[in-house]
């Protein structure tokens, strides 16, 4: 007879599960273990499916467990779970809505577009589906919101660029010719491929913090506020994601488009006189 997983994972790992509840302080929400099992289950499934029952512990024990029964508790519809939720993250949704479109108005639409995919629609009169039923409690909720905000903001703009009439857009800025070198515009377009490649490789939160900084100009300060890090991991972090972007262009251009040092360089040279290079776009168009 086959066995149903969830019923197996619930059995399996049941004091894991009961440890999280407790820490969750879940009973605040009048909430059962049983009740967290299905997150929980969805959870390890889209950590490691194929993970050993020890280290599926390990990993429960792991979570964010105040914020993972707050987010089961809101897709539930626990209306004082759903209150408590509005008041501490509302702010932070228009603080980082506001930093990404410049706009209070535009900011106020933007954060206000996921709170009803947030609070859940009921399908079926005791039935709702809450985006937060996707939180996996693996990062920070707040972490987590902002990820989706900002995922929201790519989908929006890249909506509204597709109904742009082609006539109103602005003109690429063409890349001219150097007589003393015509492979000069090949330089630059494949230093331009390597970089779109190696943005699309980092990890959404990577992309999030450069947008931040080099696209929105925001300090080190709001950043970290935004991102629930402190400024000096900010600073590190950006540190490390433009060494992994040389590494990963630079590897690119040898491996990929053969060439030398020499050219290397010269990719480098040519980009910093004139790059119709978009980070705007190459960061909202990298999955």
């Amino acid at each position: 007879m086959p066995t149903d997983p969830l019923a197996e994972f619930l059995i399996s790992h049941a004091q894991a599960i009961v440890r999280l509840h407790q820490r969750g302080k879940a009973v605040g929400f009048d909430l059962t273990p049983a009740d967290l099992g299905t997150a929980l289950h969805r959870s390890v499934r889209a950590w490691d499916g194929e993970a050993k029952p020890a280290a599926i512990d390990e990993y429960l024990d792991k979570l964010r467990a105040d914020d993972f029964v707050l987010a089961v508790a809101c897709a539930r519809g626990i209306e004082r779970a759903w209150e408590g939720f509005i008041e501490k993250y509302r702010p932070v949704l228009y603080a980082a809505a506001h930093a990404l479109t410049h706009d209070e108005a535009d900011a106020r639409d933007l954060a206000d577009s996921l709170w009803a995919d947030l609070y859940g629609i009921d399908t079926r009169a005791s039935e709702r589906r809450s985006l937060l039923g996707y939180y996996g409690g693996r990062s920070a909720l707040g972490t987590w919101l902002h990820a989706v905000l900002a995922q929201r903001f790519v989908d929006l703009t890249r909506a509204a660029a597709r109904i742009k009439p082609l006539e109103s857009r602005p003109n690429e800025p063409a890349t001219e010719g150097d007589p003393s070198d015509p492979d000069r515009s090949r330089y630059v377009s494949a230093l331009s491929t390597a970089l779109s490649e190696a943005l699309g490789a980092l990890e959404p939160r990577d992309r999030l913090r450069l947008g931040y900084y080099y696209l929105e100009n925001l300090t080190l300060r709001d950043i970290a506020r935004l991102l629930s890090e402190h400024p000096s991991s900010v600073s590190r972090r950006l540190q490390q994601t433009r060494s992994e972007l040389k590494r990963r262009v630079e590897r690119s251009l040898r491996r990929e488009q053969h060439l030398s040092e020499e050219q290397i360089r010269l990719c480098y040279d040519y980009a910093s006189e004139q790059w119709p290079f978009d980070l705007g776009r190459a960061l909202s168009e990298s999955k």
